[in-house]
């Protein structure tokens, strides 16, 4: 087997698999970082994805985030020193989510408690575990937000508080692991459709949403992945958050 170079840069992006996670992981893969791909239970685009990225893909790895014992299971085999990465990570992007949408008074605590696991405390957890080896490597974490988290929406309750909970977290994190670690925030608009019946093409939903966005589109996951980059590779840059929605929260616009 080939020698990896040890002056390679490292990511873990969880939620790797598809959508925006997918992209970033592409486009970290182009700029000659080594990836690790997180999937909840996307296992074959997981695959599909890892094979087309050849040696820049160290592995894929499932995990249920909402579990503890998951996460350090997957905080173990990433910073395995007898791994293909030796343990290195330069680079977390905490992109798994969990998007529940339901009226506040039918949903139920164990319903608010999984979303908080996936949204809010999983991308905290892993910082934790992962801050030895990002320290080491004096890496960057990017955590993927939400305009949920800035804005409420009507019925996405659970996932606008874990949102908002997580970009406070961005703050907290890089004000307590500065100088070794930076972290950063990344907050999508809409870059893609749900995939349910009510923002299909043509209906009165979708066209509202984009009359919303000053730009007068929605934009691409690829969008996403160039801001992820840009943070990872601003060395001077932390505790910040930047919006990649087409001009929607400065005219703001509000909800789904």
């Amino acid at each position: 087997m080939e020698q990896r170079d040890e002056a390679r840069k490292v990511a873990l992006v969880t939620g790797g698999a598809v959508r925006v996670g997918r992209a970033i992981v592409e486009a970290l893969a182009a700029s000659e970082y080594d990836v690790w791909i997180h999937y909840r239970a996307s296992q074959g685009p997981a695959r599909e994805l890892c094979d087309a990225l050849g040696d820049r893909c160290l592995g894929i790895v499932g995990a249920e985030l909402s579990e503890g014992s998951a996460r350090d299971a997957l905080i173990a085999r990433v910073c395995d020193r007898a791994g293909p990465a030796g343990g290195r990570v330069d680079l977390l992007v905490n992109s798994a989510a969990s998007f529940e949408r339901g009226r506040f008074t039918r949903r139920s605590d164990d319903d608010l408690r999984r979303v908080l696991e996936v949204n809010l405390v999983a991308p905290v957890a892993l910082v934790r575990g992962l801050a030895g080896a990002l320290a080491r490597a004096r890496g960057s974490v990017v955590n993927i937000l939400d305009l949920a988290g800035f804005d409420p929406w009507p019925q996405f309750h659970d996932h606008c508080v874990a949102k908002a909970g997580l970009w406070m977290a961005t703050r907290a994190l890089a004000v307590e692991l500065a100088p070794a670690i930076r972290v950063n925030g990344v907050a999508p608009g809409t870059v893609l459709w749900p995939d349910e019946a009510r923002y299909a093409e043509g209906t009165e939903l979708r066209a509202r949403i984009v009359d919303a966005i000053p730009l007068a589109r929605i934009g691409t996951p690829e969008d996403v992945a160039r801001a992820v980059l840009f943070f990872a590779e601003s060395p001077f840059v932390s505790g910040q958050m930047v919006a990649i929605d087409g001009g929607r929260m400065a005219g703001g616009a509000s909800g789904y």
